[in-house]
């Protein structure tokens, strides 16, 4: 089986594509990777200051309750 030039330079710019294709492709999702995960230790955190907020909140609208059940 013999290639001649032009169809040896078509495939081989058609793999030099699809290979520059599914590098960049990996490379994009690598990177999104690692955003998600920082976006989502960020929310945890966060999550974990309302948390405590909240149970903030909740005592001291208790006090404010008992303050009010004595006058």
């Amino acid at each position: 089986m013999k290639l001649d030039l032009k169809t040896a330079i078509m495939i081989g710019t058609l793999l030099f594509t699809v290979s520059g294709f599914y590098y960049t492709t990996i490379s994009d999702l690598n990177s999104l990777t690692l955003k998600i995960e920082a976006l989502e230790s960020e929310n945890r955190i966060q999550q974990k200051r309302l948390d405590l907020l909240d149970k903030k909140l909740i005592r001291m609208n208790k006090k404010l309750k008992g303050l009010n059940n004595v006058n």
